[in-house]
């Protein structure tokens, strides 16, 4: 059993209107309901900054670089998942793709397995829940706050 705790880099991807952004969406049959969603982006590496972390997590997760980097907030995540205990620092940012475009939903690839990506709205009203816990209070501080917001 790992336990170490982990330091991850998570984007907001968020669609021009800022109503809605991307997920990454799972599953964990262990609990109810068992399909979750969690923002995009992974483990920071050794000797690498939690921003540079989450622009190349996104670039090998969607094939999109991504600009105008914004720290929303870190949240700690202790959780379960499968039936195992999780500990890991989290990086929260908002950020835009480089080139004007966030990517529609359909599959792309982490650590050599597909992932299934789909869009969520902002304000949280779903029934799925999003995890880390902690990141729904950031983006409604985010939405709150038109300074705070990333800008195209």
């Amino acid at each position: 059993m790992d336990r170490m705790i982990k330091v991850k880099a998570f984007a907001v991807l968020a669609d021009a209107s800022r109503s809605r952004h991307l997920v990454w969406v799972s599953q964990d049959e262990t609990k109810e309901p068992p399909t979750f969603h969690r923002l995009l982006g992974g483990h920071v590496e050794f000797g690498e900054g939690s921003a540079e972390a989450v622009v190349r997590e996104i670039a090998d997760e969607l094939h999109h670089e991504l600009g105008e980097v914004t720290l929303l907030g870190v949240l700690e995540n202790v959780f379960t998942y499968a039936g195992a205990p999780g500990h890991e620092i989290v990086f929260v940012y908002a950020a835009v793709v480089a080139d004007g475009t966030v990517p529609d939903e359909g599959g792309w690839y982490d650590d050599g397995g597909p992932i299934r990506v789909e869009w969520r709205p902002v304000d949280g009203q779903q029934e799925i829940p999003l995890y880390p816990d902690g990141t729904q209070a950031l983006l409604d501080r985010w939405v709150a706050v038109p300074s705070a917001r990333v800008r195209s």
